[in-house]
């Protein structure tokens, strides 16, 4: 492979020796033009090409109903925490209520 490399010149600088081949197009490239990626020699070409097939990761759908379901479940607890403190109330004695069943 140093053989091969040291007649050849890069692909895009013609007037450079060739330092590197890319793996996936195979062509010769100077110090300047590879790149190292990921641990592998690649050209800009190549690597321009590998990022755009990898596909976008989704995004989890944001649920903006969310918090007026919230709202609405904070609203009936509250109210019933506020029934039964009354229904608790009303039945008490009316003596408490007068404050003379404690004379």
């Amino acid at each position: 492979m140093a053989d091969v490399l040291s007649k050849t010149s890069c692909s895009i600088h013609v007037d450079r020796p060739a330092t590197a081949r890319c793996p996936s197009c195979g062509s010769f490239f100077c110090s300047e033009c590879i790149t190292e990626h990921e641990g592998r020699l690649t050209c800009a070409v190549c690597l321009n090409q590998e990022r755009e097939n990898i596909q976008e990761v989704k995004k989890p759908r944001r649920i903006y109903f969310m918090p007026f379901v919230q709202f609405g479940v904070a609203v009936v607890v509250a109210w019933l925490v506020y029934y039964f403190l009354a229904q608790f109330l009303q039945d008490m004695p009316v003596e408490f209520h007068d404050g003379t069943m404690w004379e």
